[in-house]
């Protein structure tokens, strides 16, 4: 039976030491090379590694190859040296291209229409490419001590003289793109593992040792009723359309108890008096689609009055994709609130304020607001099973809500 053990022979000039598994078989020497490297800080004076992540790492890799030779079974001691090592390392039929493998599911996310999904997704493989400075890693490669070095060049990453613009940086990327990563891992793991016949191509858990870290709290955007009967009467010239309709978009998600920009853009026909959609955040992950029916109130139908029945996104035909209808908005509500003493507003402030102003300022139950915002409650799925659809009550709620704001 074929042993392995780990050892760092050679010492570059910049001091690292690639960490080697050796092989023997038939009283033969192969050496496999790992991405692995350390620096004179992580050997103790004996030559010994003390860092407990690398130990891990370099343990993971051992189990591997022991595994895979036991999986051989009777086969293994029928190659010599050179062929179990050529078995072992056979990459063209087994490894996984991580990066390639990424942007696969960033691709399938794509052709879903999960647009949000398809952009983190590439994002986060985007500024792993810029980190390893290649375009290729296979994906056993990844280790704890990989995911340590890449949070400290994203903490302290600079969009010049990368090759992809890195558009998140600190905690929030670090956040998103690791969780993104134990995403792949654990979807490479179900599609090419087969632990009933002793098939392990993804054997790193490099999660395991690396924690995700907490994202920082988002800052709270809900304005005060004040400032939204500011953005209501606000007098814009008529020459500033995009103004105009940011502010117009904006009164019509607070009125439509904070609808999404994406779900503005695709907005049906009113019937009956109601607007009926399936949110597109979340219509993908939902039993029941994430559908919700919103009551069209007298102010929001005279906002889709002024453009379109079928609502804001057949406005002057102008965008292309809700991607940028929402940054036109974006930038609409930037001039909008520079008019009126609000910095940095942006379009998801109705939708949080209109849940502020429901729950402090009407007393609304926090239960219907959940509703209307189109949350899923976890604690009542089993009973949501059982009730039949009533918006009523978000209707009622949402009516309460506005005219608190006409009247207060």
């Amino acid at each position: 039976m074929a042993t392995f053990k780990p050892v760092f022979p050679y010492v570059k000039s910049d001091g690292t030491s690639r960490v080697i598994i050796q092989m023997l078989h038939k009283r033969k020497k192969k050496q496999i090379k790992t991405e692995i490297y350390l620096t004179p800080e992580d050997l103790t004076r004996s030559g010994k590694i003390k860092s407990e992540a690398i130990k891990d790492d370099v343990e993971a890799l051992v189990r591997h190859y022991r595994d895979a030779v036991r999986a051989l079974g009777v086969a293994a001691e029928r190659l010599d040296a050179d062929q179990l090592f050529e078995r072992l390392t056979n990459y063209s039929e087994d490894s996984i291209d991580f990066i390639s493998y990424t942007r696969s599911i960033a691709e399938g996310f794509k052709s879903e229409n999960r647009t949000g999904m398809y952009r983190n997704y590439n994002a986060a493989v985007n500024s792993f490419v810029d980190y390893l400075n290649r375009d290729t890693i296979d994906i056993n490669e990844i280790t704890s001590k990989l995911l340590y070095d890449y949070a400290t060049f994203l903490k302290h990453s600079d969009v010049r003289g990368r090759k992809h613009a890195i558009r998140k940086t600190g905690t929030r990327a670090l956040s998103l793109y690791s969780g993104i990563f134990k995403a792949v891992i654990n979807r490479a793991k179900r599609e090419f593992n087969d632990e009933d016949h002793g098939i392990i191509k993804v054997y790193v858990s490099p999660f395991s040792k690396f924690k995700i870290p907490s994202e920082a709290p988002t800052k709270k955007r809900a304005l005060s009723p004040t400032q939204i009967r500011l953005i209501r009467d606000i007098s814009i010239p008529e020459i500033a359309k995009r103004a105009c309709l940011a502010r117009d978009c904006f009164m019509l998600s607070f009125y439509m108890c904070g609808i999404n920009s994406a779900d503005l853009y695709e907005l049906p026909p009113v019937l009956d008096g109601r607007i009926t959609y399936k949110r597109k955040k979340t219509r993908t992950r939902r039993k029941d689609e994430a559908e919700i029916s919103i009551k069209v109130e007298p102010e929001a139908m005279e906002i889709l009055q002024r453009y379109s029945i079928k609502g804001i996104p057949n406005y002057d035909k102008r965008y292309s994709s809700p991607d940028n209808f929402n940054q036109a908005i974006n930038k609409g509500l930037k001039q909008v609130g520079d008019m009126i003493g609000i910095p940095d507003l942006t379009f998801y402030a109705a939708r949080h304020s209109w849940a502020t102003i429901a729950v402090n300022h009407c007393g609304i139950d926090r239960h219907v607001v959940h509703r209307a915002l189109n949350h899923v409650d976890t604690a009542m799925k089993i009973t949501d099973i059982y009730v039949k659809e009533d918006w009523s009550a978000i209707d009622r709620a949402n009516r309460k809500l506005i005219l608190y704001i006409n009247n207060s």
